[in-house]
């Protein structure tokens, strides 16, 4: 029998979607509140940050999406006229200066629900011939065409998650380790 791939659904993606959220989530609420503003040496952004940082993805993507299905998957560069890595460039300087406490985490916490339960939503009303249809995408000025699904979009976003679940543990446990946890 020959090399069978096995292409997953749209569902069985946002299930992996749903999966890494529900596991940062469960890193980053380990984190005690007084922990929220630490910045690690070497690291930008404090430990509170992450759910803001990524809020960021999570509408940028969605926002992309969006793009692409209304232009029916036609080219897309992202950064024709600066602005996509203007916001980018924002987006990262308001994140070096956030320091969270305690009393934001129910806010941050809340505004990542929303973007999070958006994204899904959003992906989850594509049939799956749609979320695997790419359209060629130019992220960076100069750079070549990327074909790019909304399959990419929810895998990058789903690996993010995991991501900044370990980088949230690290913190956490550098954090402790400086506190005498």
């Amino acid at each position: 029998m020959g090399d069978v791939s096995i292409t997953p659904t749209c569902a069985a993606v946002l299930a992996a979607f749903d999966e890494a959220y529900a596991a940062f989530l469960l890193a980053f609420r380990a984190a005690p509140d007084d922990a929220l503003p630490y910045v690690p040496e070497g690291d930008e952004y404090a430990l509170g940050a992450l759910p803001i940082h990524l809020q960021d993805p999570l509408h940028n993507y969605i926002a992309q999406l969006d793009r692409m299905l209304a232009t029916d998957f036609a080219s897309l560069d992202l950064n024709a006229n600066g602005a996509h890595d203007a916001t980018l460039k924002q987006q990262h300087l308001r994140l070096v200066a956030e320091r969270p406490t305690g009393t934001d985490r129910p806010r941050i916490l809340a505004e990542l629900e929303a973007a999070h339960q958006q994204a899904r939503h959003r992906l989850d009303a594509l049939d799956d011939t749609t979320f695997r249809r790419t359209a060629p995408v130019i992220y960076t000025e100069g750079a070549e065409p990327y074909p790019t699904s909304a399959a990419d979009i929810a895998g990058w976003l789903t690996d993010h998650y995991r991501e900044h679940e370990v980088q949230t543990q690290a913190i956490l446990a550098d954090w402790q380790a400086r506190e005498g946890w």
